[in-house]
């Protein structure tokens, strides 16, 4: 028999919580519910599904609410999720049989963040996807996360204010190992919620490079300045994170990014290609780089990155529709034609423009 104990830290989360715990309900034996500050429906929710509900203020600081849940937690392994998603019910004998035979003590899921943006990085159309789950977007990006560890003693902990992990705390007291099983998560697609958010890690961000100092908090931080806009912020924290950390490829892959946006792309172009010498299995470092390529207009360079992009995510529509632009530009019209729709088959919102296209060609 393995007991699983559920630890949340919630904060008006109405609008998702019933659905999480639903999910869940079947393959947990224990449910723990941290409020931080609800003024909503919150609690009233969480008590259809557990009477371990507890108070605790809000500090400006996840890991210390998080790591308040697993002080009441009794069970063999402890689940992390958020209000914002669940766990497939057709998963939960996959995960009993694996915590059943496993000597790890922590696992890794594959983190599905749906998006209706196809130009995402690491974007796969939901199209042939056999969760129902992925039926609410046309496509995710996805992502390892460990959520789910032993209780053992002394208890594993969170560590950092924003975008914590007990990654530190588990890997000196066994293995660590990823399974195939997503957690599907569902807040990417609430936009002005979703707004909302990115300035207040942005600010946890701040709070965590001045505590941490280390190469990864300031690549969060730079990320996350590069998402809401400020990109000369964005440079600074990304150069502090090569700075400590050369090789770690998500960094040059964020740095070229910004400097695509701000139009250097001398520099976007070594970006990406350092980015390349660290990962060269990241089919949106060559996406980008065909992109770069092709406003160069060094388009046989442009159209060898996009191959390569193709070959390594058979279904990105942003590929399949940059290849498409770059087959028109040669006046290939029938090439073109062949991408732009495959790419509509993935991504519906491409069909728009393609008639957009079609109909400004024909007048």
């Amino acid at each position: 028999m393995v007991n699983i104990s559920l630890c949340m830290i919630v904060k008006n989360e109405e609008e998702f919580l019933e659905q999480c715990l639903n999910s869940i309900k079947k393959l947990v034996e224990e449910i723990i519910i941290v409020d931080t500050g609800s003024n909503d429906k919150t609690k009233e929710i969480a008590r259809k599904f557990t009477t371990k509900i507890f108070d605790f203020k809000w500090s400006d600081d996840f890991s210390v609410a998080r790591n308040e849940s697993l002080k009441y937690a009794t069970g063999d392994w402890i689940l992390i999720l958020d209000a914002d998603e669940v766990i497939s019910e057709s998963d939960h004998i996959k995960l009993k049989e694996i915590l059943r035979s496993t000597s790890a003590v922590g696992l890794q899921f594959l983190h599905r963040h749906y998006t209706n943006n196809s130009a995402a990085a690491g974007w796969q159309s939901s199209d042939a996807d056999t969760y129902t789950e992925s039926k609410i977007s046309l496509g995710w990006w996805q992502s390892p996360i460990l959520r789910l560890f032993k209780n053992i003693s002394p208890t594993p902990l969170f560590q950092g204010v924003v975008h914590e992990s007990v990654v530190p705390s588990l890997v000196k007291k066994g293995d660590i190992i990823n399974i195939d099983v997503p957690i599907h998560h569902f807040g990417k697609l609430n936009k002005s919620k979703l707004q909302e958010k990115e300035f207040f890690y942005e600010r946890l961000g701040e709070n965590k490079t001045r505590l941490s100092k280390d190469y990864f908090s300031y690549y969060e931080l730079g990320r996350q300045y590069a998402n809401n806009g400020k990109l000369n912020e964005a440079i600074v924290e990304l150069q502090k994170s090569i700075s400590l950390k050369n090789d770690f490829a998500d960094s040059w892959f964020v740095m070229g990014t910004v400097y695509m946006s701000i139009k250097d792309l001398n520099l976007a172009e070594n970006s990406f290609k350092m980015a390349k010498n660290f990962n060269k299995d990241d089919p949106d470092i060559y996406d980008n780089l065909g992109v770069l390529y092709a406003k160069k207009n060094n388009f046989e360079n442009a159209l060898n990155n996009f191959r390569i992009a193709l070959k390594l995510n058979t279904r990105s529509a942003r590929t399949l529709w940059n290849i498409g632009l770059l087959f028109r530009k040669f006046g290939k019209e029938e090439e073109s034609k062949y991408y732009f729709l495959r790419a509509a088959e993935l991504d519906p919102n491409y069909k728009n423009i393609f008639n957009k296209l079609s109909n400004r060609r024909n007048t």
